[in-house]
């Protein structure tokens, strides 16, 4: 609290009062004063007088004494003019003087009134603040226990106890933003926790039907997660949690659909995916990893945004992998990875790298009309089904290293704006080239064509390279 003696320096204290005080004249002093103005005047008027009475006859010292007379008189009355003079100023400066301690005690009274309000205003902030404290702190204790309460019902033994404390983490974190992400890395690792999958046929009934009941509570904590990182088509959703990160390594999910969804950071290393993994035009605004994951199913990552990092290296793709439109503002890292069913990249924006090395297509992989803003490194990969880049358009480096085109490839329209490699490449299929366009230094080295090769001069900048023009077909 501030020091009163503090506070009332804040007001500028007047002049000392000592210098400014005129003492009041007593009716005995201004009679006194009057008095002996008389006296001087009477006592100089007759001494004049009598100078000059020795000869009373004589005209001039008759005249004389009359301006002796007339002088007295002046000088008597100029006296007391004089004296009336001092006695109105007096009056004046009193009158000042009057006013001006009168606004000295006016201000007086204002800086202790000042100092009051002050210290009552520090009186009311403080206990403010003892209440918001107290407040904060009953509002704090009765979080921790709704918070105990909750993971101790997920930690049951009994289904629906589980589920009644997954839903009173859901009202918990909806109540609470600042809890949000505690109650999420809650509900994340009940996820990651070891699960007993149900087997076809069912041995054990109640054993079968006990890991019945444990996929229904991770259904629902999956539907906890999603349904709450949906902004919705306006952004307003008040079920929207904003910036959350989720860590799923090690998960087992089922049937996962995070479509809509927008996620900070997503973490799904060594993740295993049961059924379809839905992810259609959702948004990672940073990092999204998901590195050695398994899908058995079908997954979609269709119209999908990577604003951060994209990292799917060692996957396996069971089904079909659709990332057809999908945003890689910074690039995809696809190493090693393994695509068993379709595989579907039309029309997708690659910002950054897009690092395909190794990456094994088992069937069709569909990269029609892509764009590849920065280098594509499909060094050692494997097509073993058709190969399609028709339209597609590569603003840096193209680097095709020893790929294995095991069936038909197409660059038909192709623009290769940047440098294209394609030494050691195996074309075992058509590879069609017809209508594509290579800007920049072109390598064939080593390549090897089971099929003639169609194409025209004009599609390269020095003509056709020397090592494809034995394999080409006359058009």
């Amino acid at each position: 609290m501030t020091d009163p003696t503090e506070a009332s320096s804040a007001v500028p204290r007047p002049a000392d009062r000592s210098k400014q005080v005129v003492t009041p004249l007593s009716g005995k002093a201004v009679f006194a004063a009057a008095a002996g103005t008389v006296l001087v005047v009477a006592a100089a008027v007759t001494a004049l007088w009598l100078t000059l009475t020795p000869d009373g006859a004589d005209p001039a010292r008759v005249a004389a004494r009359l301006d002796v007379l007339r002088i007295g008189l002046s000088l008597g009355l100029g006296g007391g003019g004089l004296f009336a003079l001092y006695l109105a100023w007096r009056r004046q400066r009193s009158t000042e003087i009057a006013l001006l301690q009168k606004e000295r005690d006016q201000a007086d009274v204002a800086r202790a009134y000042a100092l009051q309000e002050r210290i009552a205003a520090e009186n009311r902030a403080h206990q403010e603040r003892v209440a918001a404290a107290a407040e904060a702190d009953a509002a704090a204790r009765r979080i921790t226990e709704l918070f105990t309460n909750a993971v101790e019902h997920l930690g049951s033994g009994v289904a629906p106890v589980r589920l009644g404390g997954l839903y009173a983490l859901e009202r918990l974190a909806q109540d609470n933003p600042g809890q949000r992400q505690t109650i999420v890395n809650v509900v994340c690792a009940y996820l990651r926790m070891p699960i007993d999958l149900p087997r076809e046929p069912p041995g054990d009934l109640e054993a079968h039907w006990q890991r019945l009941r444990e996929r229904e509570i991770r259904l629902t904590a999956q539907r906890v997660l999603t349904s709450h990182l949906r902004p919705g088509p306006d952004g307003a959703d008040a079920r929207f949690w904003s910036g959350l990160e989720l860590d799923l390594t090690g998960a087992v999910l089922f049937d996962a659909d995070f479509s809509g969804c927008q996620v900070r950071a997503l973490r799904l290393t060594e993740t295993m995916f049961h059924g379809e993994a839905r992810f259609t035009g959702a948004t990672f605004t940073e990092d999204a990893t998901f590195e050695q994951t398994a899908f058995t199913g079908d997954v979609r990552f269709d119209q999908a945004t990577f604003s951060g990092r994209a990292l799917f290296r060692g996957l396996t793709f069971t089904g079909d992998a659709d990332f057809a439109g999908t945003r890689f503002v910074r690039g995809a890292r696809f190493e090693g990875a393994s695509f068993t069913a379709a595989a579907r990249f039309d029309g997708a924006r690659f910002g950054g790298t897009a690092w395909f090395s190794k990456t094994v297509f088992a069937r069709d992989a569909e990269f029609g009309a892509a764009r590849f803003a920065s280098d594509s490194e499909f060094r050692g990969a494997v097509f073993a089904g058709n190969a399609r880049f028709v339209g597609a358009t590569f603003a840096g480096n193209a680097n095709f290293h020893g790929v294995a085109f095991r069936h038909d490839v197409s660059f038909r329209e192709a623009v290769f704006a940047g440098g294209a490699r394609f030494p050691g490449a195996a074309f075992d299929g058509n590879a069609g080239l017809r209508g594509a366009r290579f800007r920049k230094d072109v390598e064939f080295r080593g390549a090897g064509f089971a099929k003639a090769v169609r194409c025209t001069a004009d599609q390269f900048p020095g003509g056709v390279p020397p090592e494809l023009s034995r394999f080409t077909a006359p058009e």
